[in-house]
C-alpha cells in the first residue's frame, strides 16, 4: 500500500513566481513531499492548510528591504514543522529576534561542521560539505539563542543550521537544493520530522 506524501507549502523568496531557482527547490522537495507553491508577495495569510512550509533562498537584502511582515507572522505563529533556507533562514531567526548583517559576498561549497545533534542532521559525518551563496549572516547573540539552538557552522558563517528550541522550525545558511546528496539527506530527514509530528496529531 503506497503512503500518501505529506503536503509542504512552498513559499517563494525569489524575485519572481518563474524566478528559475525555484526548480531546484521542488526537484529536491517533490521525492518526499505533495508541494503547493506560493510567492512571498502573494502570500494571503500566515496560516496554511499543508502539513508543513518551506521558504527558499533570494536576492533580496534583509539589511535593505524587510520581508512582508505576513511572512514574519507566520514565523512566529506557526506550530507546524518548517525549513527556512538561506534567506528564509535568515528571516525565520529575524522573525524572532536575531539580528542580521551584511558581510562580504560568498560563493562556493564549503564544509559544514556539526557542533551538536539535530534531527534535520540525522546521517551526516560530523564535517560535511554543501553549497554556500550569500552576503547576509545571523549573528550568534543572545537574540538568536534566545529562541534558537545553533547546530552547525562553518569557517565563514557561525550559524549555518538552527533549530527552534520549542516548536519544529529549521534554517539552513546553506543551499541544499543546491548540495546534490547533502540536500538529498536533508529532505530526507525533514520528511522524517514532518511526518513523525503528523504521527502525534490528536
Amino acid at each position: 500500500m503506497q503512503i500518501e506524501k505529506p503536503s509542504l507549502l512552498l513559499v517563494n523568496a525569489c524575485l519572481g513566481a518563474d524566478d528559475p531557482c525555484v526548480p531546484t527547490y521542488l526537484a529536491m522537495l517533490e521525492p518526499y513531499f505533495k508541494v503547493t507553491t506560493v510567492h512571498v508577495d502573494a502570500l494571503a495569510s500566515p496560516r496554511f492548510a499543508e502539513d508543513a512550509a518551506a521558504v527558499t533562498g533570494s536576492t533580496k537584502l534583509i539589511t535593505r528591504d524587510p520581508a512582508p511582515e505576513i511572512l514574519y507572522t507566520l514565523y512566529r505563529e506557526t506550530e507546524k514543522p518548517l525549513l527556512g533556507i538561506c534567506y528564509g533562514h535568515q528571516t525565520l531567526a529575524h522573525a524572532w529576534g536575531a539580528r542580521v548583517v551584511k558581510k562580504e559576498f560568498f560563493e562556493a561549497d564549503a564544509d559544514i561542521h556539526i557542533s551538536q545533534p539535530d534531527a534535520l542532521l540525522d546521517g551526516f559525518a560530523e564535517t560535511f560539505t554543501a553549497f554556500k551563496s550569500h552576503f547576509e549572516h545571523v549573528v550568534p547573540d543572545e537574540g538568536l539563542t534566545r529562541h534558537f539552538d545553533v547546530s552547525a557552522a562553518s569557517d565563514w558563517c557561525a550559524v549555518e543550521v538552527i533549530k527552534h528550541r520549542t516548536r519544529p522550525l529549521w534554517g539552513t545558511q546553506f543551499h541544499p537544493e543546491r548540495s546534490g546528496a547533502t540536500g538529498e539527506r536533508i529532505a530526507a530527514n525533514f520528511h522524517r520530522i514532518v511526518t513523525g509530528v503528523i504521527s502525534r496529531r490528536p
